[in-house]
């Protein structure tokens, strides 16, 4: 009995030390990361999205220099993207302008940053970098202070050679919130892995996954960053990080902000249009004259589509038998995308079109969820972009009035 109450203590205090030599490995290379001010990178970015079973692999050169107090990104950088075999061209901020170049038309497109400050903030969740070179706090789970958020658990999962490195294996476990980040969606679970390389106290892998639950689905999404090449505080020549990087044959041009068309008018007759369902049969806009037509314009990766499929299916459910008919049309996605098992989880019994990008053209579809409510003469009745708390409200009014 002494013996097994000592093992267990001794599992205790073992499972403790772990823990404790997690977070001493964790500040050690935070603080290393932190004295980093400069240099050159080469990443691979391994993806899946939650509304995805396949995973995306993106590639990234990246030159960068911090900036102290800047009010957009912690660094200047200039770096080069390739997406699943396609090169996206660069992309890189001076402190003073944000650019991205286009190798398809060799145009060059500048923001400055005194004109578009607002705009580049709302974009910068498009770019990828190696945060713990490039962000003020390294690690999601330190604070401005440098202090490890409470909400956090760590655990030293042990050494492991990676690209012939020997690294320190670090797992932060963040608790999820008690209650819906989103209206929607419930976290379940939010892990952290960290791959610190033992000599250098650098991370040369790190990866995120999330596993949340929404719309009666469970979702899982996670992100793998690894660090291929790298040379730190040696950068020869920042001139890579001006706008004198930008090649001398690219055409110019300052930024304009895009304008949506506006969507098609009250009263105007509805463009036909002929797609194919999850079932492969021919469906068109003609085939529902007589009828009162719902369209919902969406596609999986939406958020604020998702949340308005349920609310959708409702209507379709209380109107159906006194002629509504609601349609989505999906343009991004594809049946392989496993839709008619997504569909059937979200309990969607309404029809849904796949493809139509020509269809989404027509009308005026620059947003997502966009809906039209189509009378029975083929005349829109009413439309939306967008969607929120109260628009079913609307959306079941003017069904109402049209029936």
């Amino acid at each position: 009995m002494k013996r097994n109450l000592f093992i267990a203590v001794l599992l205790l205090y073992s499972f403790a030390s772990f823990a404790q030599d997690a977070k001493e490995i964790l500040q050690k290379s935070y603080v290393k990361c932190q004295s980093i001010q400069n240099g050159y990178y080469e990443m691979t970015k391994f993806m899946k999205f939650m509304m995805s079973k396949d995973t995306v692999i993106g590639t990234f050169n990246c030159y960068f220099k911090k900036l102290h107090g800047d009010s957009l990104y912690s660094s200047a950088f200039h770096y080069h993207r390739v997406y699943d075999g396609k090169d996206l061209g660069d992309v890189f901020y001076t402190g003073d302008d944000f650019v991205t170049l286009n190798p398809t038309d060799s145009s060059a497109e500048i923001m400055a940053k005194s004109q578009w400050s607002k705009e580049m903030k709302l974009v910068r969740h498009n770019y990828d970098f190696y945060e713990p070179f490039t962000d003020k706090m390294s690690y999601p789970f330190i604070n401005d202070s440098g202090h490890f958020e409470r909400t956090c658990s760590f655990k030293f999962i042990g050494e492991e050679k990676i690209l012939g490195v020997s690294c320190y294996h670090c797992e932060v476990n963040v608790a999820p919130p008690s209650h819906s980040i989103q209206e929607g969606i419930k976290t379940l679970k939010m892990e952290y892995h960290y791959w610190i390389n033992k000599k250098e106290m650098i991370p040369i892998r790190y990866s995120n996954e999330v596993d949340v639950f929404m719309n009666g689905d469970t979702l899982y999404q996670f992100e793998r960053f690894v660090l291929n090449k790298y040379e730190l505080n040696n950068l020869k020549n920042d001139s890579i990080l001006t706008l004198k990087s930008i090649p001398p044959y690219y055409k110019l041009k300052t930024y304009v902000p895009f304008k949506a068309p506006s969507l098609l008018t009250k009263g105007s007759m509805a463009p036909d249009w002929s797609l194919f369902s999850l079932k492969d049969e021919k469906i068109s806009l003609n085939d529902f004259k007589g009828k009162v037509v719902l369209i919902d314009f969406f596609y999986k990766s939406c958020y604020p589509c998702m949340l308005a499929l349920p609310k959708l299916e409702a209507l379709y459910e209380k109107y159906k038998e006194k002629g509504l008919m609601v349609v989505g049309i999906d343009p991004v996605d594809k049946k392989e995308d496993d839709m008619g098992s997504f569909l059937s989880k979200r309990g969607v019994r309404y029809t849904v079109l796949l493809g139509g990008k020509d269809v989404s053209k027509d009308y005026h579809i620059s947003g997502y969820p966009t809906m039209y409510l189509i009378d029975k003469n083929g005349k829109i009745v009413y439309a939306i972009s967008g969607y929120g708390t109260g628009v079913e409200a609307i959306l079941e009014n003017y069904i109402l009035q049209t029936l």
